[in-house]
């Protein structure tokens, strides 16, 4: 074979366009790459605006709550033929929350703000003369002192927007037990008590719970819940309440 039938064999066989020669493959794509684009959850971002839209609901559920009561065809209409996020939520939860005799509150309604807020040391109890919500003294004062605590304003201020909207009256009682020594500028129990409710009420007007609606009384160690001889029946006493009372009981 001459030269220049060598050197055009060898371009032929070179040359990727024609002929017999070798074609080059379109690249690869990685399979690192691959495995992680199908694995992306093009859903994950619901999970946050389902959770931003439960807080949303709770709160336009509490406003409600405070007005009259909702019939259960309108709470139907409303949210019964509603798809995607909002169908999470059942009619039956509505109707309980929303759909309560104006002339009490509830221990269930409290409690579902209360389970948003967090509030796990305070502690409601549904009583003839209404609702009541029990602060521990020993969270939220010194002992033998009666200045709220940073704990203490905190929690104030989540339980005022509550109180605020419900139209009922509130009494705020100081408590003690018959141990616990008052210490200057409070002479006795019965101050102290008197002097720790008044703070807690205080508070309440300062965050817009109308004056009104609201009174005070100290009690000292005259009114117990449990026994004064353990430890942990005095911490129980040693409390403050904020009564929310029914429509029905006289005023204060």
């Amino acid at each position: 074979m001459s030269e220049t039938e060598s050197g055009a064999a060898g371009a032929m066989t070179a040359d990727s366009g024609g002929g017999p020669g070798v074609q080059e493959l379109p690249p690869k794509p990685p399979r690192e790459r691959v495995r992680q684009v199908s694995q992306l959850d093009t859903e994950a971002w619901m999970v946050t605006f389902s959770d931003l839209l439960t807080l949303l609901m709770t709160f336009f559920v509490l406003i409600f709550a405070s007005q009259d009561p909702v019939p259960a065809e309108k709470l139907q209409e409303a949210f019964g033929q509603t798809s995607g996020v909002f169908s999470l939520f059942r009619t039956g939860f509505l109707q309980r929350i929303v759909a309560v005799p104006r002339k009490d509150v509830t221990q269930d309604l409290v409690q579902v703000f209360l389970n948003e807020i967090g509030a796990s040391e305070i502690e409601i109890v549904q009583q003839e003369r209404g609702l009541v919500v029990t602060l521990p003294t020993d969270a939220y004062f010194r002992p033998g002192r009666a200045r709220l605590n940073q704990k203490a304003l905190t929690r104030i201020d989540q339980l005022s927007a509550f109180l605020k909207v419900t139209h009922h009256r509130i009494r705020v009682e100081g408590h003690t037990d018959n141990r616990e020594r008052a210490r200057a500028p409070y002479p006795g129990l019965w101050e102290l008590s008197l002097a720790r409710a008044h703070r807690v009420l205080l508070r309440l007007i300062a965050k817009s719970v109308p004056e009104n609606r609201l009174s005070l009384s100290g009690n000292g160690p005259s009114r117990p819940r449990f026994d004064n001889i353990s430890r942990k029946g005095r911490a129980l006493n040693r409390r403050v309440e904020i009564v929310i009372l029914n429509r029905r009981t006289a005023a204060p």
